[in-house]
């Protein structure tokens, strides 16, 4: 795992070296990975680790895309001083790109879905005391749709200042596992899906909260590969804990954003999303918002 995370690091600093002798982006990632620690079996570092070795993995999909000559990349930028500072902001000769990576704390979700019966994905939908009764002693495991609404907040505040200039494009990465489901199910669902008319989150007048300095959303399936690959399990499909897979791997998920502006095809091709109403994802339940799930 260290030495698939090393040359991810690597591939970053080829396309981003440090100018003047500073190091590039990707030893900068390595550096505050490795920083990170210092309790045993503590959880909350464990999932810092996560969510850096999920900031290096997209940075690295993103900084190798085919991009133009003179395209140059700036880790952790500030539209104006001391402002919020999202992952990445890609500058092109004709535009910009700014990037955020999101990646939620999902170990004890992860253990309620293995231990519940039933699942409810996301809310206004079934009732929570309706799903309890079906549940019953089962165990009950509720939608995580709060922290998604919280990552879109966060990323629509960070890219604002960027998007002054009218030409700066904005994209969210959600970095979640297996249960694709289960964001697809919290932004696009009919009833209350975050990106919907019918979003639970309302805006002060009651019409439903956009995100207008969002353009973009990309739910990444991969945090299962980085649980395993650290706990040196075998991996599925994949060779290491930083292949993305090829073309036959199953997909990622793209949502369009508030914004309007387009973000280059040349990163969505890199990440290897598609609109979630695309029909190739016709019959496939997972890539649908679901609304109560059972475990056997």
């Amino acid at each position: 795992m260290a030495v698939s995370i090393l040359w991810a690091c690597m591939r970053i600093d080829a396309k981003a070296p440090g100018l003047d002798g500073a190091p590039g982006i990707g030893t900068k990632l390595l550096r505050e990975l490795v920083s990170i620690g210092g309790q045993d079996r503590h959880e909350p570092h464990y999932e810092m680790l996560l969510q850096k070795m999920s900031e290096i993995l997209v940075i690295e999909r993103v900084v190798g895309a085919d991009w133009p000559e003179g395209t140059t990349f700036q880790h952790e930028p500030a539209a104006f001083k001391d402002g919020p500072r999202p992952e990445l902001l890609v500058v092109m000769p004709t535009g910009r790109l700014v990037v955020e990576v999101k990646t939620p704390s999902l170990l004890n979700h992860i253990r309620q879905r293995g231990t519940n019966g039933v699942q409810l994905p996301y809310r206004n939908g079934i009732s929570r005391e309706a799903a309890q009764d079906i549940a019953g002693d089962g165990g009950l495991t509720l939608p995580r749709d709060y922290p998604v609404r919280d990552f879109l907040v966060d990323a629509d505040r960070k890219f604002r200042g960027f998007r002054a200039d009218g030409v700066t494009a904005s994209l969210l990465v959600l970095v979640w596992d297996d249960f694709i489901y289960e964001p697809i199910s919290s932004l696009v669902n009919a009833g209350s899906g975050l990106l919907t008319p019918n979003s639970f989150e309302r805006a002060a007048d009651g019409t439903a909260q956009l995100f207008p300095d969002i353009d973009a959303v990309v739910a990444l399936r991969h945090l299962h590969f980085f649980i395993m690959a650290s706990r040196d399990r075998p991996l599925v499909e994949r060779s290491h804990a930083m292949d993305f897979g090829g073309e036959r791997a199953l997909p990622n998920v793209l949502f369009a954003g508030s914004g309007g502006r387009p973000v280059p095809e040349t990163v969505i091709r890199r990440l290897r999303a598609y609109p979630h109403d695309h029909p190739g994802f016709e019959g496939i339940a997972e890539y649908h918002p679901q609304d109560l799930i059972f475990w056997l």
